[in-house]
């Protein structure tokens, strides 16, 4: 087994493990490195792991309680609300058309898995399944590096701001507002600590997303003002990460310290699917 940094060589951001076989996936060995890579590295890709849904989900289980999906059923190709297609296939298993907006095309924006709920997510296993001939990369950018940027004097200013994330902002952004009277149950807004610390490495970090609204007791548009300030500032090309996918890769990643964003591709021509499973935080 071996791990490679594949990210800024002077930041320890992005890492390949090749070696690892799918029978020694869901070990308490591979669950420590697994654990103590995504700390240091916060996004990590393993090559060459070909997953069955229950396979994902038992090494999920490991990292956490399990999120399952808000949305309602006529919206879902999986049975599973463990489990989430991403991608471009539809309800049906056809080519999803593009002639109107739909939920998934805020992945399209920066953002952190699941930032509109109380319980976001924490850890995110997104497995390839059918890649297309040119799979388009998936973009991420390391929010650690990016409060480390700032300075002394605007960190402080910055550490005890809260701000209030919604669902329903964020798909707005991408033209989607039909939502189901249960779906708007089962979303209301959701407030985060615009700074955070992380458990394991000690290091703090900015938590944004597409979902931001606003900042807390601060004035909407004053707050919105300062939100796109920073993630302009977190989105340079300085700090971010293009993960080019392969076949059978899964790809994982920390919620808590990285944004990230998909990139676009043929999508009328070609199938791409990926399965996606995200743990959600506890405290």
């Amino acid at each position: 087994m071996m791990i490679e940094p594949i990210g800024h060589p002077e930041r320890q951001f992005g890492a390949v493990i090749s070696g690892l076989r799918v029978d020694e996936i869901t070990s308490d060995t591979t669950f420590t490195l697994l654990s103590q890579t995504l700390a240091r590295y916060a996004v990590v890709g393993i090559r060459d792991l070909p997953l069955e849904d229950e396979v994902q989900l038992a090494l999920a289980d490991r990292f956490g309680p399990i999120h399952h999906s808000i949305l309602d059923a006529s919206r879902r190709r999986l049975v599973d609300r463990r489990l989430n297609d991403v991608g471009n296939v539809d309800v049906t298993g056809n080519l999803s058309g593009a002639t109107k907006p739909a939920y998934g095309d805020s992945n399209l924006l920066w953002h952190a898995d699941l930032s509109f709920l109380a319980r976001p997510a924490r850890v995110t296993l997104l497995s390839a399944r059918v890649l297309p001939p040119a799979p388009p990369p998936t973009e991420y950018t390391d929010m650690r590096a990016a409060w480390d940027a700032l300075s002394a004097a605007r960190q402080q200013k910055l550490a005890s701001l809260e701000v209030e994330h919604s669902v329903f902002v964020q798909r707005a952004k991408c033209g989607f507002t039909q939502f189901t009277e249960e779906e708007r149950r089962q979303a209301p807004p959701a407030r985060h600590a615009l700074v955070r610390r992380h458990a394991q490495s000690g290091r703090s970090s900015l938590y944004l997303s597409s979902s931001a609204s606003h900042i807390v007791g601060w004035p909407e548009e004053e707050g919105r003002a300062l939100i796109d300030e920073l993630t302009t500032h977190a989105t340079q090309p300085d700090f971010m990460l293009s993960y080019a996918w392969h076949a059978n890769d899964l790809l994982m990643w920390d919620n808590s310290i990285t944004m990230h964003r998909a990139t676009p591709f043929a999508s009328t021509e070609h199938r791409r699917e990926l399965r996606w499973t995200a743990t959600v935080e506890t405290t």
